[in-house]
């Protein structure tokens, strides 16, 4: 029987982007009905989880970012041979250097090569350092979008031939039927408006989030007197960037709502009752944001650039993120325009049903059997 090891450092972290894959795939691969055995390893953290999961832990933590890369490199290979796995599954972009087994890595993106300036001086000079050498010795790379493969073929050099592209799924809640009764209850948790254009995202300069609070200045008067602007996120250092400060002030007192980090289980209420999700942002490895609003019946604008216009298909509205005039133009189309709007919510529930984690986890195990072998 195959035996199968998971690091499971990213999987009892807050979650974001990455963390949410590593949990979702995870679960996925353990539901498939496969005949192959599951580690997952954790650090102590693991302990107070009572996910069900075939858990491994040690007694030293997994998290955080100076002790997570020690507990990967160190400790995860000796847990990972004394368990006597046939290949490592590492799903959150880094992995031991010297695995003791094949080794499989799922590389989200490359956003601390293309924009270091994004990230602290040493979590870029770290992630530019083992990414590279994790991904040569790695026996396969995973990777979400084809746009992020041609990356990792341009500026690592990895062969077309160890790279699999398997794109993300899209969890049923979001297209459950969200009731009305449960739509007024989040929104007066959260204290959201009766209306408003949504953007779903972590809180960093390439989101785009400065160009979305300029271009929701530039809409008239009578579509912002009718939606305000949500931004909903992980934290609050946006507001900090050089230049946020100048578009906040320039915004009508009372436009702008930032309700922070929203739990997994708000989310598809929230995405139903936004007008559209807003999401210019400069650089996905996938956008996942984008599918979950189109499974949850929400219109979506989005950026015409990295993988976005590949997972959007002809679902959303695309636009060039650096100009704020025609994202402008946009918002403004879909929130006056209700044949517009129910186009793209027909169109992105037929485009999100075509990705689930089910599909993503076959394809993966696949690529595990492969690297085992």
């Amino acid at each position: 029987m195959l035996h199968v090891g998971i690091n499971g450092r990213s999987i009892f972290r807050q979650l974001t982007g990455v963390q949410h894959y590593a949990r979702e795939v995870t679960r996925a691969l353990l539901d498939l009905e496969s005949g192959v055995r599951f580690t997952v390893f954790s650090g102590r953290e693991g302990r107070r989880n009572e996910s069900g999961l075939p858990l491994a832990t040690s007694a030293l933590p997994a998290g955080g970012p100076g002790r997570g890369l020690v507990w990967e490199q160190t400790v995860l290979r000796k847990m990972a041979k004394k368990a006597d796995i046939d290949v490592l599954f590492n799903p959150a972009n880094v992995a031991p250097l010297y695995p003791p087994v094949p080794g499989v890595v799922t590389i989200h993106d490359l956003t601390f090569l293309l924009f270091p300036e994004y990230f602290s001086r040493g979590f870029a000079l770290y992630y530019r350092a083992a990414v590279p050498l994790i991904a040569r010795q790695a026996s396969r790379v995973i990777t979400d979008s084809e746009s992020t493969r041609m990356d990792l073929e341009n500026r690592l050099g990895l062969p077309s031939g160890k790279i699999s592209v398997i794109p993300l799924g899209v969890s049923p809640a979001f297209r459950r039927r969200v009731t009305r009764k449960e739509m007024e209850e989040v929104r007066r948790r959260h204290g959201l408006p009766a209306r408003f254009f949504l953007s779903v995202s972590s809180l960093e300069p390439r989101k785009n989030l400065r160009g979305v609070l300029e271009a929701y200045r530039l809409l008239p008067d009578e579509v912002t007197d009718g939606h305000k602007l949500v931004i909903a996120g992980t934290g609050n250092r946006i507001f900090a960037e050089a230049g946020m400060a100048g578009a906040l002030n320039r915004l009508r007192p009372g436009s702008l709502y930032s309700p922070g980090y929203l739990p997994a289980g708000d989310l598809p209420a929230v995405y139903r009752m936004a007008t559209a999700l807003v999401f210019p942002s400069f650089y996905e490895g996938f956008g996942l944001p984008v599918l979950e609003a189109m499974a949850a019946s929400t219109p979506v604008i989005t950026s015409n650039r990295s993988s976005l216009p590949e997972v959007a298909g002809n679902a959303a509205v695309l636009i060039d993120p650096d100009n704020r005039e025609e994202l402008a133009a946009a918002m403004e189309l879909v929130a006056s325009d209700s044949g517009t709007r129910n186009l793209l919510m027909e169109r992105g529930k037929k485009r999100a049903a075509k990705f689930t984690w089910q599909k993503t986890a076959k394809s993966t195990l696949e690529v595990l059997r492969e690297a085992a072998a």
